[in-house]
């Protein structure tokens, strides 16, 4: 199973977003690579939704690089327009950390982003991560100290798949968002999906919906979802 090094889903501005995110990033290199190597991923998708929440109503197309060194150790980037602020702008998450086995077979990921905008940068945010890995299913817990330049947040990201074939696997999501601080507040996210796998090239259809209080918050996602994505 794969664990977002970014901040996998990405989602409002302020406190009511929740990675990315982000976005994306894999911790498919849970056995420690032998030797350095650089790969991207270049993606159209039909909304920038991230934690359920919108950051973009348009198809939006979003640029992945990931480079992994020896030792486990892991850097990238992920760029991607958005609609935050003032309106439409880019964001671009810088990450970086480390992957490994456990003897027991459990993979872990640990690491730390940056998630800047070009116009706004009173939502910049920092984000460190941990988390660990089945062969389907795998459980993290990101923690900000101001997201989206607000409140401390912490947000708990579920995800596992089923097989239903050589190609096609049946995905699915929970999240769970918390805010601290004066105004806090608690939202849970929750995606279900098909991912189709043809050489290099990655298809996904879904399903999403945000379970929070009634008028809070930033604009939800829509809940049909798709994109398409080519490994190079």
């Amino acid at each position: 199973m794969s664990l977002d090094r970014r901040n996998d889903s990405r989602t409002s501005p302020l406190s009511t977003r929740g990675v990315r995110a982000a976005a994306c990033l894999s911790l498919a290199c849970a056995a420690w690579p032998a030797a350095a190597q650089t790969s991207g991923n270049l993606g159209l998708v039909s909304e920038y939704a991230v934690r359920g929440i919108s950051l973009g109503a348009h198809p939006a197309l979003q640029l992945r690089v990931d480079h992994d060194a020896p030792g486990g150790w892991y850097l990238g980037g992920f760029v991607s327009p958005a609609t935050l602020g003032d309106g439409s702008q880019t964001e671009l998450i810088a990450y970086g950390g480390r992957a490994g086995r456990l003897p027991s077979g459990l993979s872990w990921d640990a690491g730390i982003s940056r998630a800047s905008f070009s116009r706004d940068h009173e939502y910049d945010y920092d984000e460190v991560h941990a988390g660990l890995a089945l062969d389907r299913a795998s459980a993290r817990l990101f923690l900000s100290p101001a997201y989206y330049g607000a409140a401390p947040s912490a947000y708990l990201d579920l995800n596992a798949f089923h097989p239903l074939g050589e190609r096609l696997r049946l995905t699915f999501h929970a999240g769970l968002m918390h805010r601290f601080g004066s105004d806090p507040d608690t939202h849970a996210d929750l995606r279900v999906g098909l991912a189709a796998t043809l050489g290099d090239l990655t298809l996904q259809l879904g399903w999403q919906t945000l379970l929070r209080q009634a008028g809070s918050g930033a604009p939800r996602a829509r809940a049909l979802t798709g994109s398409a994505g080519i490994r190079f």
